[in-house]
């Protein structure tokens, strides 16, 4: 099952299957609090493995795989042997339980023995992904009884003992631990599990195998799939699967973590707590899940930051940006404990209070958090704004492997160039955080006035425009007629054209004419693609279409250029972006978007998007494109031209729709 591309979800526990490593990865396994509780598993009849005929995903949290073994076990000569079925039915909740049923057919007498191998190397999830830890997890020999139950540990470098315990049913006829050279402390040692059959033709015997993870920690609590709403209704066939699969992720990755419920960020890699990816989350799914905005704010609260502390990059009243409960965090490898580092997550949360007591005005929960959001917003004035001057910027940081140095959206540590290629020195004003800003004192100005306190809302108001003011007389650049993305350390305006500016566009910040003027250059083909915005113009020096951030096509970076493009009145520039994502979702067998693309485009309308080599799927921000596209805008149905909707090459100016 580590072999196969399988995905299963569990509130906490997550199974994930890979066919071969993606991009230099080996994630496959099975992982619950950042720590691998399984990393090897392996299936054999009688010494032969077995070759996999099909194997469909039934639910989030439950699979059956279909497959026989290798006649004489040589896959290349000798073929499958047809006369043997192994059903395994894999579900994920409080452990993973394995069902392994054996059918044998035409006459079949001979006895068999079904052998299981499997190990664990209890490495943290940010060991897994490349970053290696002063010391792994030290392993322990198995302890191994003689009716079957196996129990594998580690200790970490805090000292806490995690454990897998394995059952089964029946009792295997033995189990013992494999003998393996053991080069250092970090290699799994196997555990091999046999059970001997005796099968008359035709008839089935069944093994049943739990896997119980006990983390470090409350134990994990299974949770019921999330309820799905979002209405797949919309006449266009292929947004429909778009937005069924997109209900069904969201439900899938919404986790109930030991401070809250809120959305995981994406499988596999971020099964957490996240403050910006579960804030637009929030935002681009609240008209369909308000509670869930509501829980992801209180969540939040409860983690915000009290004190002054360097290496978690905490000040009070800042929002968090990740929260890890691996060995690293445990033992402050990593400052994931919770990390602050990012600029954005606490505007982004004032914006999400809002929004969601605009959308659903829940008065008790409005003086629950009320005191959080001033928290917040004295903390955009007092740490988030470096140098008094009214934009909120983040300084130079350490370039070590565990804190981040670029803290906006785009946080890989080369996201951000001149034109020309060259580096930029900080500290960095980010254009969409001024947005940000803006937007979470204009909207909470709506609160205010809503609640009566119009005092507060004439000083949101005032603060909303002098930022407004700032941008538009500091990041505009009128050669090109564009948005900055940043302003350096200098205060110099960073000339690259790039997708930033668009959420400019989300936030209502813009005049109408400048707004004009940036979406026209957005949808001009050094930035448009048949599959969106890319991140970074073609035209730049760091132009690389299989970069992270410079060059790729993001769908909820899309998904928010295109809301504010409908906010504006740009409904044609809108539904440009809606049906790419569309789009792209066609080009997956499930309908389901990635994190992201590689940004190569074509002109053949017979070839689809290239896939970036390690992008979550499911991925929570990605998942809410479909019901921010269901809040936006409406797009033709299938029977009317998506290809219309997009320029050609020569193009100038806004795209013109196909009229419905």
């Amino acid at each position: 099952m580590l072999d196969l591309d399988l995905t299963l979800k569990n509130n906490e526990l997550c199974l994930v299957g890979r066919p071969a490593d993606r991009g230099g990865m080996h994630e496959a396994g099975l992982y619950l609090r950042d720590t691998r509780f399984l990393s090897h598993f392996t299936v054999n009849v009688s010494g032969k493995p077995l070759e996999v005929l099909s194997f469909q995903t039934l639910s989030a949290t439950e699979a059956i795989v279909t497959a026989t073994p290798v006649r004489g076990g040589d896959r290349e000569s000798e073929g499958v042997d047809s006369s043997l079925v192994v059903h395994q039915r894999i579900t994920a909740g409080a452990a993973l339980d394995v069902t392994f049923d054996v059918q044998a057919f035409g006459g079949w007498t001979r006895s068999l023995t079904l052998e299981i191998e499997l190990g664990a190397d209890f490495r943290d999830m940010f060991d897994v992904r490349g970053m290696i830890p002063k010391r792994r997890p030290v392993l322990h020999p198995p302890e191994v009884r003689d009716d079957g139950y196996v129990s594998l540990t580690a200790t970490g470098a805090d000292g806490e003992t995690v454990r897998l315990d394995i059952t089964s049913s029946p009792s295997p006829t033995s189990a013992e631990a494999a003998m393996v050279k053991r080069d250092s402390d970090d290699v799994a040692i196997p555990v091999r599990l046999a059970f001997a059959m005796d099968l008359a033709g035709g008839e089935t015997h069944t093994v049943r195998l739990s896997l119980l993870p006990v983390p470090v920690g409350a134990a994990h609590v299974p949770a019921a799939t999330g309820e799905l709403r979002l209405e797949a209704t919309s006449g266009n066939a292929d947004l429909d699967a778009m937005v069924r699969q997109a209900d069904l992720d969201l439900a899938m990755l919404q986790t109930s973590f030991p401070e809250g419920d809120m959305p995981a960020a994406g499988i596999p890699w971020f099964i957490a707590p996240f403050g910006r990816d579960s804030l637009i989350v929030a935002l681009q799914t609240m008209r369909a899940y308000p509670e869930r905005a509501w829980s992801t704010l209180r969540v939040l609260t409860a983690n915000q930051g009290t004190q002054l502390d360097a290496f978690r990059e905490e000040e009070p009243g800042k929002i968090l940006h990740e929260l890890r409960y691996g060995d690293m965090a445990r033992s402050g490898q990593i400052p994931h404990t919770p990390y602050f580092g990012s600029i954005d997550s606490t505007p982004l949360f004032v914006m999400a209070f809002a929004k969601a007591y605009l959308c659903q005005r829940d008065e008790f929960l409005y003086d629950e958090l009320i005191p959080h959001v001033h928290r917040a917003l004295a903390w955009i004035e007092e740490y988030g704004d470096l140098d008094g001057d009214g934009l909120v910027e983040f300084g130079d940081k350490s370039k070590d492997s565990v804190h981040i140095t670029q803290q906006g959206w785009k946080d890989s540590h080369d996201s951000l160039h001149w034109a020309n290629g060259d580096e930029v020195e900080g500290p960095i004003a980010l254009v969409e955080v001024q947005g940000y800003v803006y937007a979470a004192c204009a909207w909470l100005a709506e609160v205010a006035d809503l609640r009566g306190d119009v005092p507060w809302a004439a000083d949101l108001r005032a603060r909303a425009e002098r930022v407004r003011t700032a941008v538009e007389s500091r990041y505009w650049l009128p050669d090109a007629g564009f948005y900055a993305q940043a302003l350096d350390g200098q205060k110099r305006a960073i000339d690259a054209i790039s997708s930033n500016p668009g959420h400019l566009l989300y936030c209502g910040l813009p005049s109408v004419e400048r707004a004009a003027k940036v979406v026209e250059r957005m949808m001009q083909p050094d930035m448009l693609t048949r599959w969106g915005i890319r991140t970074l113009s073609g035209t730049m020096a760091r132009f690389n279409p299989m970069s992270y951030h410079n060059g790729s096509i993001w769908p909820h970076d899309n998904s928010l250029i295109m809301a504010g493009m409908k906010a504006y009145g740009l409904d044609d520039a809108s539904a440009t972006i809606a049906e790419a994502l569309v789009r792209l979702s066609t080009f997956d067998p499930e309908h389901r978007l990635s994190e992201l693309y590689c940004g190569f485009d074509t002109d053949d309308e017979r070839m689809g998007p290239v896939n970036y080599p390690v992008s979550c799927r499911p991925q929570a921000w990605a998942a809410g494109c479909a019901p921010m596209i269901l809040a936006t805008t409406v797009i033709p149905t299938k029977e009317e031209s998506l290809r219309e909707a997009l320029p050609t090459k020569s193009d100038q100016g806004l795209p013109r729709r196909h009229p419905h």
